[in-house]
């Protein structure tokens, strides 16, 4: 079918998404590249517009992407690669980019189940590092990612790519700390925290009960307020001659942990 092209950088249109990918959006994100799009029209999230070039729609892939999109969006456009290139995030666009309304949940509609597994993000500023969580929390089947204020903003887009598509998959929910603590305690959900003199190992303590994990920032790790709001603290041993690990591979180690357990029958019996 025919689409609407834009050829201008200087167009109108053009130019407002070019203001929203330049600073946090309250209700809109860009999503790039057939991978993420087709994630996101898996997982039913609302693409609201697509942008694509020539070259991309006569690939096999493209074409069959743009038949799906044409049944689930409402405005796609054809674009030059000059529309594209100020439209992307990334030193090679891939040839279509998409504007996706970020979800409106809110943390206080959440209903955990009987032993959630929550993830809190506190002052992680890596944009690669923020991403990579969401994935491994999405990997290890948690109920829901909650940011804190000083943290990187989850739906810019490297951490959308960094998620790899897991970010439709998870609540991503932004909260204050003092809103997200009082959730917690209205829940009865544990919350723990790692620190490299926490009082017990990861591996000798049971996590098979509705839990928090906080990650926190990658200099300083969680603020004070978390630390003294922590029901306990935990180490990860090191057994080599590393200094420490980063905060995604501590929230892997965490996480993963948390799984194995709780798939494991003596710790489920």
């Amino acid at each position: 079918m025919p689409y609407q092209r834009i050829t201008s950088v200087a167009n109108a249109h053009i130019r407002e998404l070019i203001r929203i990918k330049s600073g946090p959006s309250a209700d809109a994100f860009f999503i790039e590249g057939p991978h993420l799009i087709n994630a996101a029209l898996d997982a039913a999230v609302s693409v609201r517009e697509v942008f694509f070039t020539a070259p991309f729609a006569s690939s096999a892939e493209g074409e069959g992407l743009l038949l799906s999109l044409e049944k689930k969006t409402g405005r796609i456009f054809e674009v030059s690669d000059q529309v594209l290139k100020k439209l992307s995030d990334t030193e090679a666009p891939q040839g279509i980019i998409g504007l996706a309304a970020q979800p409106a949940v809110k943390l206080i509609q959440l209903s955990p189940g009987e032993s959630p597994l929550i993830v809190i993000i506190d002052g992680v500023q890596d944009p690669g590092n923020l991403g990579t969580i969401i994935r491994i929390a999405d990997a290890a089947a948690a109920d829901v990612v909650i940011v804190l204020p000083g943290s990187c903003e989850p739906y810019m887009p490297k951490v959308v790519r960094a998620t790899a598509g897991s970010l439709f998959n998870i609540p991503v929910i932004r909260e204050r700390t003092d809103a997200c603590l009082s959730w917690l305690r209205a829940k009865e959900i544990a919350l723990a925290v790692t620190a490299a003199g926490g009082s017990r190992s990861i591996f000798a303590v049971p996590l098979t009960g509705p839990l928090a994990f906080a990650f926190g920032s990658e200099a300083r790790g969680v603020s004070p307020h978390l630390r003294e709001a922590a029901d306990f603290s935990l180490s990860i041993p090191i057994y080599g001659r590393a200094e420490s690990l980063n905060v995604a591979a501590a929230a892997a180690v965490c996480l993963y942990e948390a799984a194995r357990q709780r798939r494991t029958p003596e710790h489920t019996a």
